[in-house]
């Protein structure tokens, strides 16, 4: 393979990584008549069931000619055949005689259409299936296909594979990502997501409102700032829920091992603020905390691996809370930090 054809390849595939599925087969086809010259050629995507073709772009031959091979050449193809079970790319030199091939109904019916004396197909595999071939066919004028040329278009067929892999799996997560973000808005818990490696933020509905109604010059990252910088560290990343004195915003963080940032953020409810002034007067500052913990659906173990206690100690804060607010269960403490009785 010389250098301009390696370099061809090299700048098909940086291009055919931008490219979407739809749009392959036609840059693939395109760069194919580039790199091996021929009569005609053409792309072959196959379909779910049988080597039957699901789709075909092809230059240099009629559509009667495309509907003859499916009909009447296809099923009798030796070299499709050989393609399809060696997975590699195959001519018909390889397989008979030149007199012979000129005797197969495949020649006579259906190749002298054109005139075509030479073929050339390669695999295009997929995520490590044959989903395709590549094609190429010469007059006998032209002369036959050379090892260098069948390397050419293997390598085309195994790069164009790789193309249309990444292709479906980009499509498919931003299918992925668009149904998260439709989840995301129908969350009523205002949540940001902040992809810190590459500088991207999400935000639902919910937080948007509560972004947008930030006032005094004051902004999320800052927000974002305090809670980082006053919150102690909890296992795996996580945060302990901040509270900002300014806006009464309490903010809980998580930091994913690939970077990404969770920010949930809780809003200050309005009607239990009395009950709570009351239930933080008759507590202790960590008594406090462990309630407005238990309040928001923490177990014990969970309580105690946030603050950095042993769930016995937070046992003890707990009976002492219930005896200070003549309380017998965390239900019961839970309904009189929201306002219940």
């Amino acid at each position: 393979m010389n250098s301009s054809v390696s370099s061809r390849l090299l700048r098909f595939t940086a291009e055919a990584g931008a490219c979407a599925e739809q749009d392959l087969q036609a840059k693939v086809l395109d760069e194919l008549g580039r790199v091996v010259p021929g009569k005609a050629a053409g792309v072959y995507l196959l379909g779910s069931v049988g080597n039957a073709a699901s789709s075909v772009q092809a230059y240099g031959v009629s559509d009667y000619f495309l509907a003859k091979y499916e009909h009447q050449g296809r099923d009798s193809d030796l070299v499709l055949e050989a393609v399809l079970t060696s997975r590699s790319a195959v001519t018909e030199a390889e397989i008979y005689e030149p007199a012979e091939w000129m005797l197969l109904p495949l020649y006579r019916q259906v190749l002298a259409l054109h005139s075509i004396a030479h073929t050339l197909q390669a695999p295009l595999i997929v995520a490590g299936e044959v989903r395709g071939t590549l094609n190429v066919a010469r007059t006998s004028d032209q002369g036959a296909f050379t090892v260098g040329e069948l390397a050419v278009v293997e390598a085309l067929g195994r790069l164009s594979g790789l193309a249309m892999e990444s292709a479906r799996i980009a499509e498919e997560l931003g299918r992925r990502l668009a149904r998260a973000s439709a989840a995301l808005d129908l969350i009523d818990e205002p949540v940001v997501v902040t992809d810190i490696r590459t500088a991207e933020r999400t935000a639902n509905a919910a937080a948007q409102r509560i972004i947008g109604g930030l006032s005094g010059g004051r902004t999320f990252d800052d927000l974002l700032a305090r809670s980082r910088d006053g919150a102690a560290k909890a296992p795996e990343g996580t945060m302990r829920p901040c509270e900002d004195p300014e806006t009464g915003l309490k903010l809980r963080s998580t930091q994913l091992p690939d970077d990404i940032l969770i920010t949930i953020m809780h809003t200050p409810a309005e009607a239990p603020t009395h009950a709570r002034a009351l239930i933080k007067e008759a507590l202790s500052p960590r008594e406090y905390e462990i309630a407005d913990l238990v309040a928001s659906g923490l177990r014990d173990g969970q309580i105690a691996e946030q603050l950095f206690l042993s769930p016995h100690t937070v046992k003890k804060y707990l009976k002492s809370t219930y005896r200070k607010l003549s309380l017998r269960s965390r239900v019961e403490l839970t309904r009189a930090m929201h306002g219940g009785a």
